[in-house]
């Protein structure tokens, strides 16, 4: 049975990114408090993690909420630069082996568009055989419709799907629709590829 291996981007690809260093950048007018929970948790966040809405309409909302006196180009000049942390090598290295080893790897994030177009610039992306992506397919995680999508259109049962995710409820929901789900982030996903022997 053919083996596919599905990557979270977040936190298992992709370092976090500096949501302090995005506030203190934009000049914000409010608390970092305030402002980090209007960025995590506010309706435009899920909207645009959905595609909703564009881009621009989530820079606006978030450059009212701040009160900041930046501009959208600003703004996206400071989100798709200096915020960035990077990608974890050791998860580029494992991905850059499995394709070596004609494994199937696909991604399945949660991600607004630009975040998309920044890790594009840094990766090459062609090395995905299929791309799962929030703001394309207005679904997101944990929900089981974007699970089932992903299933149907990879056209294989899910024992054959291995998902490396760093939210414990995206696991749980992969692992109810049968798939091998795993807990890891970029820091601990080696260890975990070596233990289960998924590289020669």
């Amino acid at each position: 049975m053919e083996k596919i291996f599905v990557f979270d981007l977040g936190n298992v690809i992709v370092k976090p990114m500096n949501v302090k260093k995005l506030y203190e950048m934009l000049e914000c007018k409010v608390s970092f408090e305030n402002f980090y929970e209007y960025f995590k948790s506010d309706k435009s966040s899920d909207d645009i993690h959905r595609g909703l809405i564009s881009t621009e309409e989530y820079i606006k909302k978030i450059l009212k909420f701040s009160e900041s006196d930046k501009n959208i180009e600003e703004f996206i000049g400071i989100f798709t630069g200096p915020i960035r942390n990077g990608l974890f090598k050791n998860t580029v290295d494992l991905i850059d082996r499995l394709k070596k080893e004609n494994k199937k790897v696909c991604m399945l994030s949660n991600l607004r568009q630009i975040d998309f177009e920044w890790f594009s610039t840094q990766y090459d992306i062609s090395k995905f055989d299929n791309l799962y992506l929030s703001y394309k397919m207005h679904l997101m995680k944990p929900d089981d419709e974007i699970y089932i999508e992903m299933i149907k259109d990879l056209g294989v049962s899910s024992n054959s799907i291995y998902f490396f995710d760093d939210n414990q409820t995206n696991i749980e929901t992969a692992q109810k629709l049968g798939i091998n789900a795993y807990c890891v982030t970029g820091d601990t996903i080696k260890d975990l590829i070596l233990r289960e022997k998924f590289l020669k």
